[in-house]
């Protein structure tokens, strides 16, 4: 990374004209078309041959430019801006329970062995906790058995991670949640500095933290970013309350391969993809977002073709919102059709066998065999 990861993200002036959503797939029943599934597909290669690392835009469905609420995409940035900190001030942590702070965590067993863990090292109390209590996530749940926590909820590493940071500068812990807090300021600051802009629409999760908007553009640059490493360029470009961050950079990327079944859990796509590719020693991380969204980045690597062998940036929002079934099947497609399952076999194993079905066909929107321009 030689510069700012974001050199030709566009700045968003107000509300799209149109809905940003162009057609993704179809399906068809007995040739007549039954249902097309809308949202964004965005495919970013970084390009160190071109000036300032520019890159080239292998695929754009929709409008990537428009604004869409980041939800858990955020998680590994709002963790970077606070992980020099929780480091320091929390020796006894692990880099498992650092994983849970940027994951959207199952509720599996060992997930809640290791919030419990963070709890008892740390001195917070589940009752610190403002995100709201739920079941958990995983499959099979029975609410007699598993009753409502707040320790269930996806985003209850994120909290904790806040929590910790205000404990560790003497902060109210009740305020943990106020955008006035550092922990947002610095998320900004380090936001700012990564995309060259400084003004970020803001609202609040469904779990009750601030989140911003970015668009998949930024997103897509910003996850292809975490799989390269920080030059000394950057360093110096950074503001000095960004160094610490930006020298325990590479530890982001590293918790997510490193811990792909806490980031998710069990049978969900993030962590399906990242253990199919470490399997096949590709490096390649993931992250599912709420309402649809799904980012994947995927590293240099000297098997690539000339297109792409600095890597690659995914982004996909489906627009009718969380759909697994719909994300899988995406994602799939692209990196089947960027020939990625050739090179990286483990990952061609989770696509399901379809049973031959004369009645109905899925017909994909885009085709990343034929050439698309760049931006």
């Amino acid at each position: 990374m030689n510069q700012p990861v974001c050199p030709h993200s566009g700045e968003f002036s107000g509300e799209p004209a149109n809905l940003p959503w162009g057609p993704l797939y179809t399906v068809y029943r007995s040739d007549l078309p039954e249902i097309t599934i809308h949202g964004i597909a965005y495919v970013w290669a970084e390009d160190r041959s071109l000036y300032a690392n520019a890159g080239r835009t292998l695929l754009k469905i929709g409008n990537p430019q428009a604004p869409l609420w980041s939800r858990s995409l955020l998680k590994p940035f709002q963790f970077m801006a606070l992980y020099p900190a929780l480091k320091q001030a929390y020796p006894t942590l692990e880099s498992r329970h650092f994983a849970l702070m940027l994951a959207s965590q199952n509720g599996d067993a060992v997930q809640s062995e290791l919030l419990q863990e963070i709890l008892e090292r740390t001195g917070l109390c589940e009752s610190d906790l403002q995100c709201p209590a739920c079941l958990p996530m995983r499959a099979g749940q029975n609410p007699p058995e598993f009753p409502e926590s707040a320790l269930n909820h996806p985003c209850a590493g994120k909290h904790l991670a806040h929590l910790l940071y205000q404990k560790s500068l003497a902060l109210p812990l009740k305020a943990y949640l106020q955008p006035d807090q550092p922990t947002y300021t610095q998320l900004r600051v380090l936001l700012s500095f990564l995309l060259g802009r400084e003004d970020f629409a803001e609202s609040v999760d469904g779990c009750g933290m601030p989140n911003l908007a970015l668009s998949a553009v930024e997103l897509a640059q910003l996850y292809h970013a975490l799989l390269m490493p920080v030059s000394r360029d950057v360093l110096r470009q950074a503001p000095d309350e960004l160094t610490d961050c930006l020298t325990l950079w590479d530890d982001i990327a590293a918790l997510m391969r490193n811990h792909p079944a806490l980031v998710g859990g069990l049978g969900r796509l993030d962590t399906e993809l990242m253990e199919s590719a470490s399997k096949g020693g590709l490096a390649l991380i993931a992250k599912e977002g709420a309402d649809g969204l799904l980012a994947v980045s995927i590293g240099p690597n000297a098997r690539f073709q000339a297109r792409f062998q600095d890597g690659l940036g995914l982004l996909i929002k489906v627009a009718s919102g969380y759909e697994p079934q719909q994300l899988r099947r995406i994602v799939l497609r692209l990196l089947e059709q960027l020939d990625l399952m050739s090179l990286c076999p483990p990952l061609a194993a989770l696509k399901s066998p379809q049973a031959e079905n004369p009645v109905l066909q899925t017909r994909f929107h885009f085709d990343l065999h034929q050439k698309h321009p760049t931006p």
